[in-house]
Order: structure tokens, then sequence, then C-alpha cells
């Protein structure tokens, strides 16, 4: 009798086998990944956020929803319908293999920040999260000279429009780092910085000025030079000085005489008339 079962207890032992085999298949653990440093991005420009599974599974049964600050901003479903952002697309062109990068576009400063990829099974749950920071270039540095007084004067470097808050830096034509003479100054408008310094030229220093504006952020640096001519500070010579006092000293001879003579000459038209009225 026990021979005679044993050939369905096998049967019935390798389809047990083969059913936690497929069992385990469908509930096969995965990862979330994405990248672990900042991605950066212009302001008003596009952003790709990726983000996949590993190992490479099919992701087009699952839900996956891409959040910022706990709040959905984009989700797939596992019936292929979506909840799209106003500003906001989800390339599914990877997704049999578990890829699905976020695109934003026309991005804003309140994009910035720590996103949440988040892929959801029937029987596993994963996610990843990624930084975002968004930066604006400001405008090339101007340099406004002023406060001239003939010794010295205010060379004033000035730029608009950046993010995040830029760092003002002066060189003279050695590469010299010069120190500004008043604070740098920093002021908000629209959300990005605006920034103003200045520093003091007199006679001695390198005709040659730089000012650079350094981000914040990776990227180029902005740079603006002037040239100082030292026609600004005009020296007098000593032959200039010598003749200054000589024509002076002319001045001053010719002058005595010429209010004595006017003296003597009041004083005898004083005595002609006394003369003329006896």
């Amino acid at each position: 009798m026990l021979g005679s079962r044993h050939p369905h207890s096998s049967a019935a032992l390798l389809s047990a086998v083969l059913l936690l085999h497929i069992q385990a298949a469908v509930a096969v653990n995965f990862q979330v990944l994405a990248p672990a440093g900042p991605l950066s991005a212009p302001l008003g420009g596009t952003v790709l956020l990726p983000c996949h599974l590993s190992p490479a599974l099919s992701a087009q049964a699952m839900q996956v929803k891409w959040s910022r600050v706990g709040q959905d901003i984009h989700v797939y479903l596992p019936n292929g319908s979506e909840v799209q952002g106003e500003r906001t697309e989800l390339l599914r062109d990877g997704i049999q293999k578990g890829s699905l990068a976020l695109r934003i576009w026309n991005l804003t400063l309140q994009d910035e920040g720590r996103y949440l990829c988040d892929f959801q099974s029937n029987n596993t749950v994963g996610n990843a999260t990624l930084e975002l920071h968004v930066t604006s270039s400001g405008s090339d540095p101007l340099l406004h000279i002023g406060g001239y007084d003939g010794k010295q004067m205010n060379v004033t470097c000035l730029s608009v429009g950046w993010y995040p808050k830029p760092k003002v830096l002066w060189r003279n034509g050695h590469r010299e780092r010069l120190t500004p003479s008043k604070e740098e100054k920093i002021s908000i408008n629209q959300d990005l910085f605006d920034v103003s310094s200045s520093v003091v030229v007199t006679e001695q220093s390198a005709p040659t000025l730089i000012c650079v504006i350094r981000p914040g952020s990776p990227g180029p640096e902005k740079v603006s030079a002037i040239l100082i001519s030292h026609e600004f500070f005009p020296k007098v010579s000593s032959w200039k000085v010598g003749l200054f006092l000589f024509l002076s000293v002319c001045v001053c001879l010719l002058f005595l005489p010429a209010c004595y003579l006017w003296r003597v000459q009041r004083a005898k038209r004083k005595s002609s008339n006394l003369t003329t009225k006896k």
C-alpha cells in the first residue's frame, strides 16, 4: 500500500516546491535606487529626476509615486493611469526595466528640495530620496566709479539675479586679493540675490581692477575688469610749482605800485578839488 502511494507523494511534493518557487519569484525583493548626490538645474529650466529598481524588474503592475515634503507630485497606478502634476511628466519608456524618471519643466525656486521615489507591489515596498538644487546665474558685474576727490575714488561692483547667494571677490592685475572698503551688501528681489561691493583706489593702487562674482553653487564665475588711468590722479610738476610762485610774485610786485599810484592820484584829485572850491 505504501509502495503504491509513493509516486503520488513525490508528485505532490514536487508541486509544492514549484509553487513555493513561483511565490518566491512573485514576491521577490527589490531596491529602489536614485542618485546619491544632489542634482542642480537652472531656474526656469527642465530637470530629469532618475529612479529605478534593482534588480531591473517590470514596474508596469506597481504603484509608483513621486512626492516632496509629504505631498504627492506625480503618481503612476497599476492600471496604467496617472495622476499628473501641472509641470511634471513620467517617462515610461523604461518601465519594463523598473525605470520611471520624473521630468519637471519651468522650474521655480519652490521646486527645490528633497524628493521621494516610492515603488509598491503587492508584497514589497521600496523607496529612495534625492535632492534637487535650483540655481540662477546673475548678471555680469557692472563696475561704477564714484566718490572721486582727486586723491582717491570708490569703485563699486554690482550684480543682480543670483541664487543661491553669491560671493564678491576683488583682485588687482597681479591676481592679489583686495579688501573691500565696505561690507558686501546683499538684497533680496523676488527671492533672488542682488549684491554690491566697493573698494578704494588711490594713486598707489595697481591700475587694473577685477571684480569676480562666485556663485553659491557649482558653476562658472562671472568677471568684469576696469583699467584706472593715472590721469585720474594728476601729478603737479616742480617747474609748474615754480612758475606759479614766480607769477604770483610778479602779480604782487605789479599790484603794489599800482595801489601806490592810485592812492597818489586820489590824493591829488582831493587837493585839486579843495583848491577849486577856495
